[in-house]
């Protein structure tokens, strides 16, 4: 009994595990070194959840997307721009018809006060007084001619009246046309009015249509975009 060796005691100054030690190494002990490469790995998917790619590299993730955000501005901007180029075409358009308009009324008003002795190569001759009649009540048109066109530029609802007005003017100048075939070469003023009257409303409704028709492709780019 006494020289018998308890089975927890040391031998030759070393420690023996117990077997109690042995099977929780066995069984379930944390091993430092698979600990450590489980924190490894618990890192390396932390990482992932925090924001970091496989390469350790911040990722895109969570991160608010601005390109929408660019893509939209970009579109407004370049909507605004359509926009103001299409006003400031239909602007120039509008001003050049009131113009026009304020000229036919400006030589209507002229020749309704001076009548027939406005014209040029009148003379100081004795006065057709049926002539005088009828060619002031035409001085009126024109005024009415001109007068319709300021108010077909203000009013530009009324921009189909245009092409009515613009046809009148241009059989006015047809009308140029047969007095110089049937009664003889009038004055150059006139023959310069008559190319006028001629060209210009065929110029006018080309005009309108073009960017009429502009802004309708813009529209539809944009509605499409």
């Amino acid at each position: 009994m006494s020289g018998s060796t308890p089975e927890n005691s040391p031998r030759d100054g070393r420690t023996t595990p117990t077997a109690a030690g042995e099977r929780q190494s066995a069984t379930g002990s944390p091993n430092p070194v698979a600990s450590g490469g489980a924190s490894a790995r618990d890192r390396a998917t932390s990482g992932k959840i925090d924001g970091l790619n496989e390469a350790g590299k911040p990722s895109n993730a969570g991160k608010p997307n601005h390109t929408g955000e660019s893509n939209k501005r970009n579109k407004n901007v370049t909507g605004n721009t359509k926009t103001a180029k299409e006003g400031n075409d239909w602007s120039v358009f509008r001003t050049v018809v009131v113009l026009v308009g304020l000229v036919i009324a400006g030589f209507g008003t002229y020749y309704l006060i001076t009548g027939t002795a406005g014209l040029p190569e009148t003379g100081d001759g004795a006065v057709n007084p049926t002539l005088e009649n009828q060619f002031r009540f035409f001085a009126a048109m024109m005024i009415g001619v001109g007068a319709a066109f300021v108010t077909i530029a203000i009013k530009f609802q009324w921009a189909n009246m245009l092409w009515l007005v613009c046809l009148m003017v241009f059989i006015g100048g047809i009308g140029r046309v047969l007095s110089w075939a049937f009664s003889g070469t009038p004055h150059f003023l006139l023959i310069i009015l008559m190319v006028v009257e001629l060209a210009f409303p065929a110029t006018l409704l080309v005009w309108h249509r073009y960017i009429a028709k502009t802004s309708e492709m813009r529209q539809e780019y944009a509605a499409r975009s």
